[in-house]
């Protein structure tokens, strides 16, 4: 298993390795922390903690590795809200791999929030900018709070209509590729708008475009059988709503149609 985690601030070294044995179930000296370019390492301890500076709004890049003795070790997020208690400070970790700007933080009191962390060019130690979180942290004040929206459209979703209709016939590519983004934000609304609760007005209008492209093919089951969920996760407003949110509307039914309680009604980060 390996970690990966930013440190805002001083690093308190004499809490790292309890911290890390705690956290992992090992006696402090089966911690092995040296810094990034030390060779002088118990490179068979069974976890090893790798320290670089970094500059910027977060200063040290814990890397983190539980070996094959560690038995059920930790998910990222429970091990770096653990890390900010021990250490009392902002712990940043990656959210996904794509966008590379998706992090959370993660304050000593346990509040998590999304981050857009930006890399700047530099020839010396990297430097990390905060750009934005969607809601405050009492121990980092001052960071821009605003919506940050690009992480959803990364998040994948389940397609088992699409699926089928891949395997089936694979000569169908441009409409599997328009099907799938449609059922994709049907599967969404499904389940709640994974992965944080949400969709903007914006993203919501653009995969109604997609069922626009998806007209000449009313006829075929695969879209019958998502438009027919998406009947029943929804209720038709007049397209009132999305008007309101986005400007007018085109004709079709499907604009006409929105979820209760609207996905944009809450955006993280507006007042």
């Amino acid at each position: 298993m390996n970690y990966g985690f930013w440190i805002h601030g001083e690093l308190d070294r004499e809490r790292l390795a309890p911290a890390l044995a705690e956290l992992l179930a090992v006696t402090p000296d089966q911690v092995d922390v040296g810094d990034d370019g030390d060779d002088d390492r118990n490179w068979d301890a069974p976890v090893s903690c790798t320290v670089s500076p970094v500059s910027g709004d977060l200063h040290w890049y814990l890397d983190v590795y539980a070996g094959a003795a560690i038995t059920n070790p930790s998910a990222e997020p429970i091990a770096a809200a653990w890390l900010a208690n021990r250490l009392r400070t902002v712990v940043a970790y990656q959210a996904l791999p794509a966008p590379p700007s998706a992090f959370y933080l993660v304050g000593p009191d346990g509040t998590r929030t999304r981050a857009r962390i930006y890399e700047q060019d530099s020839d010396g130690p990297t430097i990390l900018r905060i750009d934005a979180v969607e809601k405050p942290l009492a121990a980092f004040p001052g960071l821009p709070v605003a919506p940050i929206p690009e992480v959803i459209r990364e998040y994948r979703m389940p397609t088992p209509v699409t699926d089928r209709v891949r395997d089936a016939a694979p000569e169908a590519r441009d409409f599997a590729m328009r099907l799938g983004a449609w059922e994709s934000m049907v599967s969404r609304l499904a389940e709640g708008w994974a992965p944080d609760g949400w969709y903007p007005a914006e993203y919501y209008r653009e995969d109604l475009k997609i069922r626009d492209e998806l007209a000449a093919e009313a006829h075929v089951e695969p879209l019958a059988e998502v438009d027919s969920r998406f009947v029943e996760l929804t209720t038709d407003d007049g397209g009132q709503a999305l008007t309101a949110a986005t400007g007018p509307i085109p004709t079709g039914w499907w604009w006409r149609r929105i979820p209760n309680p609207l996905p944009w009604q809450d955006t993280p980060g507006r007042a």
